[in-house]
């Protein structure tokens, strides 16, 4: 096949834009960008769940269209990045009796493994498959396999979501004539390319901070051990600032002006906020609106990071925060106040670790396509369905929604069914307790939300955390 021919499709379901890049890997390691295109998503992609399938459809069919006139092939296949609210881990465990000592095989482990695929209600599906570790005696083992036992405990991570989720992105991409080459899990996959080693190794937390949600994954030892998403973003403030009765874009705007994740010193001598219409803000009411809605936010990045069991000093890699919120003036300060970690990273542009290559200069200045490119960095698959106006049966879907052809990154993705979900689900969706401090006029505005945020990374919680959330 000539190099022509062979090349990855990324697409990444956020809930401001959606991104693509159609890219190809070198011998070197690098990365050659090919084609690329973006959507904004806010009318049809709510806190990275689909809303409006048509919208999204219409989306699909028209960036499509815009990566093959530039790429001048046609597209058949597609990874797709998924994340958004309730997407959550949920440890399950899975025990072999054998009643004599047993040299335990490569069989025995994969028949574990497809038992704890059997492990989430019918109506979730499992994206992906994290083992933990496996129990011995009294020891434990990353790879079991020849050891002689009478007992086997493997533990496992299972990243779970409603499958309904699935279910309308199969139909999105169906009807855009497009067949899913995998299902990788952003913010995981960008981890990947952002993390080092050391960091994964020595224990960190790996922070993506969106637009209507924000990702929290905790790693020690290389391994996964903790991952939720939360249904607030950088969007939320937008909102919270549209109170002042203005519009979603000057809300931005002022946001971007005079935002900071924490004001330090006195905001009595601070010149009030001019509106477009005229009408002037006091600084305090401004800054209180901003710094509370971060404060939230970072709180529940911190809740999430005790619920994962570990903390800082286990934890010695520190947080590395990477996503548009993360531009926000003051952010370092505002982690370093509120979840105590004195080590942390800040990755606002680029930061990956894969070389890449654009014939345009201003590709990725913003860093908006990061996620797209970790994707292409991990995938295999070849996207391309042959030349522009050749007709091939290549470019039509299944008919057959979950007849997805699986990937490398997707291998462990499946759908299943079990009992001990809901008292793991318990935990995940357990209260936070944000802290009670600064009583002002603002702090006043949201009394009774901030402490009550109850399934917050539910799939219930579309209302919960804040009535205007």
């Amino acid at each position: 096949m000539v190099a022509e021919d062979n090349f990855i499709v990324a697409i990444v379901l956020g809930s401001s834009k959606i991104t693509a890049v159609a890219g190809r890997k070198q011998p070197d390691g690098t990365i050659q960008v090919l084609a690329y295109a973006e959507e904004n998503s806010e009318t049809f992609i709510l806190r990275g769940r689909i809303n409006n399938v048509t919208k999204m459809k219409q989306c699909l069919i028209n960036m499509k269209e815009k990566l093959e006139k530039t790429l001048k092939k046609t597209i058949s296949h597609a990874y797709v990045g998924i994340g958004g609210m309730g997407m959550h881990t949920v440890a399950n465990t899975v025990i072999r009796q054998f009643g004599e000592k047993t040299v335990i095989s490569e069989e025995i482990v994969d028949n574990m493994l497809q038992d704890n695929k059997a492990s989430a209600s019918n109506d979730r599906f499992i994206y992906e498959v994290v083992p933990q570790e496996f129990k011995i005696g009294t020891q434990t083992q990353i790879d079991p396999v020849g050891i002689p036992t009478d007992c086997l405990e493997g533990r496992y991570l299972n990243i779970i979501a409603n499958g309904n989720l699935r279910e309308d992105i199969d139909s999105c991409f169906r009807g855009a004539l497009l067949k899913i080459a995998g299902l990788p899990i952003s913010v995981l996959t960008l981890s990947d390319v952002i993390l080092s080693e050391s960091e994964k190794r020595s224990g960190c937390v790996f922070v993506d901070m969106g637009s209507e949600t924000t990702s929290v994954a905790v790693f020690k030892n290389n391994v996964l051990r903790h991952f939720a998403v939360i249904p607030l973003g950088s969007a939320n403030v937008n909102r919270d600032l549209s109170s002042l009765q203005i519009e979603d874009s000057e809300a931005e705007e002022l946001k971007l002006q005079y935002g900071a994740a924490l004001y330090e010193g006195s905001l009595d001598d601070k010149s009030p906020v001019k509106l477009k219409d005229g009408r002037q803000v006091k600084f305090e009411e401004f800054a209180g609106l901003v710094e509370t809605r971060m404060e939230e936010i970072i709180l529940n990045v911190y809740h999430q990071i005790e619920l994962s069991k570990y903390d800082k000093s286990q934890l010695i890699g520190g947080i590395i925060v990477t996503g548009g919120a993360a531009n926000m003036k003051n952010i370092e300060k505002a982690f370093e106040t509120h979840t105590h970690f004195e080590k942390m990273r800040f990755v606002t542009k680029g930061g990956l670790r894969t070389p890449i290559h654009s014939n345009s200069a201003d590709f990725n200045k913003d860093g908006i396509y990061n996620t797209a490119l970790a994707i292409i960095d991990k995938a295999e698959f070849n996207c391309c369905g042959g030349g522009l106006g050749e007709d091939s049966q290549e470019n039509i879907p299944s008919e057959t929604p979950n007849e997805v052809e699986k990937s490398p990154i997707e291998a462990t993705a499946t759908a299943a069914s079990a009992a001990n979900e809901p008292e793991e689900q318990a935990e995940v969706r357990e209260e936070p307790k944000a802290k009670k401090q600064k009583a002002g006029v603002f702090r006043n505005f949201f009394k009774g939300f901030i402490d009550k945020m109850t399934d917050l990374v539910s799939e219930e919680d579309n209302t919960k955390s804040r009535k205007d959330a």
